[in-house]
């Protein structure tokens, strides 16, 4: 007994110390082999599984992330973590199910309500799925816990962009400007609002002058002065016109000149 655990956890500690290095496909190689094994201790097989999860988030395999999550939530169905990334899961993937995506991120907030991360990303989804005021008092919420947070400011902005309330994100930036001045995250928020705001109005006036030009348009003719607008048109009778003589006969054509050299 005592070899095999020796070998699980230098295999594990093999993995751990390869994701943490960035060497991903070596780690996700080494945790492949580990998790193959028919008996691991609890702790050995929950972390190899939640590190493989990791590894295929993070080269966007959805399905096999849900199913590495779906075993560690086994070992461990109170952990916020698991739910949060079992969320995002759901979520990122374009066949995944957005309610139950909803479901975990209400459960990972409530075994850890003091996730700001975990709170912005449940207000944008409840943003996706149609929950306009429950979506942006989460996200009103995420940046009161951490008015420091420029993601968290991020994600409020765009949730209000998405709402069309431009102008209290406009007033969300500003403040959160005020408090953090010298930032230069706040500094890039307040500049990227500013474009956002300048592109969407040429692109208003773009199609204004493409849809006036796609109308007939009726030129301004002006009547001379003194003119009535019922008196009838002038006519000039002119006489006809003669008849031009005829041509004559063309005369011999003359040889052309050769210049002598």
């Amino acid at each position: 007994m005592t070899p095999t655990l020796n070998l699980v956890e230098r295999l594990l500690a093999l993995g751990r110390n390869y994701q943490e290095i960035g060497r991903f496909h070596d780690a996700e190689d080494v945790l492949g082999r580990l998790a193959t094994f028919r008996e691991l201790p609890a702790d050995a097989a929950e972390e190899t599984q939640s590190r493989l999860a990791e590894l295929h988030l993070r080269r966007r395999r959805y399905h096999r992330a849900r199913r590495c999550l779906a075993a560690a939530l086994a070992h461990r169905p109170d952990s916020a973590r698991y739910h949060l990334l079992m969320a995002k899961a759901l979520q990122a993937d374009d066949r995944g199910d957005l309610q139950q995506a909803d479901e975990h991120y209400r459960r990972s907030l409530e075994l850890d309500a003091q996730q700001v991360k975990c709170r912005s990303e449940a207000g944008l989804l409840a943003l996706r799925l149609g929950r306009t005021h429950e979506g942006l008092d989460r996200l009103r919420q995420a940046v009161d816990e951490a008015p420091d947070d420029a993601e968290a400011l991020r994600k409020l902005v765009k949730g209000l962009r998405l709402a069309g309330r431009s102008d209290e994100a406009r007033t969300a930036i500003q403040a959160g400007l005020f408090r953090n001045p010298r930032h230069p995250r706040f500094r890039r928020l307040w500049q990227d609002y500013q474009f956002q705001q300048l592109y969407c109005q040429q692109r208003t006036q773009g199609r204004r002058k493409r849809r006036a030009l796609a109308e007939p348009v009726l030129l301004p003719f002006r009547r001379p002065e003194g003119e009535s607008k019922t008196a009838p048109p002038a006519v000039r009778f002119d006489g006809p016109a003669e008849i031009a003589p005829l041509h004559g006969p063309c005369g011999p054509r003359r040889p052309a000149k050769r210049r002598i050299q």
